[in-house]
């Protein structure tokens, strides 16, 4: 039973811990990173088909909540729109994807390709309002990614530090 005393276990558990919850938190990230260095495109058309993830719908935690959308019927390409509750709300007041008529409301929508059939939204406009790039990508998405980073690198850092420490750590 001596192995359940020795802190040495602990030191390794820890490290794989922070280690997966780095990756983890690194994979919600990389569709919103990728989209910050991608060639914007310009689309038209009106919202076919949205949903929104269930299991942290609502959260408003950065890169988790995000609703994903179609246009013009297009089941091929899916855009995703990383935005806090309070900017979704304001968007409420021109556009919300729950609404009855919200397939009939042409919209102009500015995204990144981040692979064949993914889009990350960086701005969405309609004739009564707009989201615009400055407020959805600078002061939202790049924030919250250089935040995400430290926190990424943080755990990474720790899981690293644990990880030596239970190499040279000797058993009592």
């Amino acid at each position: 039973m001596r192995f359940f005393t020795s802190r040495k276990p602990a030191l390794l558990n820890f490290s794989l811990l922070l280690m997966f919850l780095a990756v983890w938190l690194s994979s919600y990230m990389l569709p919103a990173l990728k989209g910050l260095i991608e060639e914007e495109h310009l689309f038209y058309g009106t919202v076919s088909h949205a949903a929104i993830p269930s299991i942290f719908g609502g959260s408003n935690v950065p890169f988790f909540d995000k609703t994903i959308f179609q246009i013009n019927g297009d089941d091929q390409a899916n855009f995703i729109l990383y935005a806090s509750r309070d900017m979704l709300d304001s968007m409420a007041e021109w556009y919300s994807f729950a609404s009855v008529n919200a397939g009939d409301i042409p919209l102009e929508i500015s995204a990144s390709r981040i692979d064949e059939k993914t889009f990350v939204v960086h701005s969405i406009a309609s004739t009564d309002g707009e989201l615009d790039f400055e407020s959805l990508v600078i002061d939202y998405q790049a924030y919250n990614a250089f935040i995400g980073c430290a926190i990424v690198a943080a755990m990474a850092l720790a899981s690293l530090i644990l990880f030596i420490l239970w190499l040279v750590k000797k058993r009592k």
